[in-house]
């Protein structure tokens, strides 16, 4: 393999950064705050294109293998967690690079804003903040569209399934399904900028949704039920947008997969609502939906938390409940983390498999279903790593003078990329203080983020034999 391959996807992410420079630019000179931090990303994005594109001599998605995608999606993150760390440099002078650094992982990963610097109230950080966790977003779905599923899978790559056109079309649905959200926020909350920034947070699955890091939502009704459509909406594989968007709204409700989805979380909701929240004096609508909502945004790895259910002292029985919502997560290709619905589901398939072969020895399979139990397999070999590691990381992070159970809910938020939401609700007092503790939190973040499967097959010595 020739890391030359990873050019390509270098080269769009330059593009995007650069798009991005340009609005954070325009956004700024609208509310009136400095440009210099955008103008200043935007001409070393515009460098880094330039020094790609004539080192390559050519912009052509050709001739990727699975090592090629493995590669690209590591390089791809670094880059932008630290370009996404230039304007944060230039905001924050005064504040430590390591401090730094973690917001932007905690921002690009949409884990949503864990910072203790002081005065982050700023304007500046309020446009980069939203961009940053947008484009955090975007990334996720396009390295789970093109390289996840064929990395975790036995198929070849088809050389036309990467290229320049399916990128447009999800840059599309992506930029298409904020501006809607943006548009119902606007006729909501009457300022552009915080539904911008609220449309951009909710879509990208980031609890950061707005200045000062704050999860616990005071909306008003109506408001929480926008807010958990988008959150839906970002927590749906970009494959059942496309099909919406080309066949029409409806052809979300043909999906059966949706369809139950949505049935059992409206249910489960209905007697949580009726059996553990008696207390909260508030009525029964409003009641069911802060459930909703909380359920949604745990699901969805989101992490906000209502205000009614938070004030009442409700949700602290919660934890281990929620804990396990972050873990599931939402569609394939979508922005959420998690071990999505889709692989549990191939998780049964495996099973019943096993319990098939070992009840019948001898029955000869036809070779499609071999296939089959192969690439359920790898997905099964995925997931059983994926939950074998957090107790793992748990034990690592409690050698930093932190007791295992509070260490065991840390890592549980950001391996599944819920950001501080879980922490909050189970009243846990931390940050990062040691360089440490910053580059372990941020490995924990990019692993979740990246998925710990494609993690461990860059780390094994067979994977840079040829590279």
């Amino acid at each position: 393999m020739k890391i030359q391959h990873t050019y390509n996807f270098l080269l769009i992410l330059q593009i995007f950064m650069a798009f991005s420079a340009v609005i954070a630019i325009i956004w700024s000179l609208l509310v009136n705050c400095s440009y210099v931090p955008f103008l200043l990303l935007l001409l070393i994005s515009i460098f880094f294109f330039v020094s790609i594109y004539i080192s390559n001599n050519k912009f052509k998605i050709l001739e990727l293998d699975k090592k090629s995608c493995i590669l690209s999606i590591f390089i791809t993150w670094i880059v932008l967690i630290l370009m996404g760390t230039i304007p944060l440099y230039i905001i924050f002078p005064e504040e430590e690079i390591k401090d730094i650094f973690f917001l932007s992982v905690s921002l690009s990963t949409t884990s949503g804003i864990w910072t203790e610097i002081e005065n982050i109230n700023k304007p500046e950080f309020f446009i980069w903040q939203a961009i940053l966790q947008w484009l955090g977003g975007l990334c996720t779905i396009l390295v789970g569209s093109f390289f996840v599923e064929m990395v975790l899978r036995k198929k070849s790559i088809l050389k036309d399934y990467f290229s320049i056109e399916n990128i447009k079309i999800i840059f599309y649905l992506f930029l298409s399904l904020t501006v809607i959200f943006t548009i119902l926020f606007k006729l909501l909350l009457n300022s552009w900028s915080e539904a911008i920034q609220l449309s951009m947070a909710l879509i990208s699955t980031s609890n950061g949704y707005n200045p000062n890091g704050e999860i616990i939502v005071e909306t008003n009704v109506i408001t929480k039920i926008v807010m958990i459509f988008a959150m839906i909406f970002g927590s749906l594989s970009i494959n059942l947008h496309y099909k919406s968007f080309a066949n029409g709204f409806l052809s979300y409700f043909k999906n059966k997969n949706f369809k139950l989805a949505l049935i059992l979380i409206f249910s489960v909701t209905f007697f949580i609502t009726l059996g553990l929240f008696n207390n909260v004096k508030i009525s029964f609508f409003e009641k069911y939906i802060e459930t909703c909502f909380l359920i949604i945004s745990f699901i969805s790895t989101t992490g906000l938390v209502p205000n009614d259910l938070y004030q009442y002292g409700a949700l602290t029985n919660l934890v281990l409940v929620l804990g396990l919502l972050t873990l599931i997560g939402g569609s394939v290709s979508s922005t959420t983390g998690g071990v999505k619905p889709t692989r549990l589901i191939y998780i049964y398939k495996y099973i019943s498999i096993e319990l098939f072969r070992l009840c019948n020895p001898r029955k000869i399979m036809a070779k499609e279903q071999i296939y089959s139990i192969d690439e359920t397999s790898q997905i099964f070999i995925f997931t059983i790593l994926y939950l074998s590691i957090i107790p793992i990381l748990s034990s690592i992070m409690s050698l930093f003078e932190i007791n295992f159970e509070e260490a065991f809910i840390i890592v549980i938020s950001t391996f599944s990329n819920t950001g501080i939401g879980l922490i909050e609700i189970a009243d846990v007092h931390y940050y990062p203080d040691t360089f440490m503790e910053i580059i372990l939190l941020s490995i924990i973040m990019l692993c979740g983020r990246i998925e710990i499967f494609i993690t461990m097959i860059l780390l094994s010595s067979i994977f840079w034999k040829k590279i």
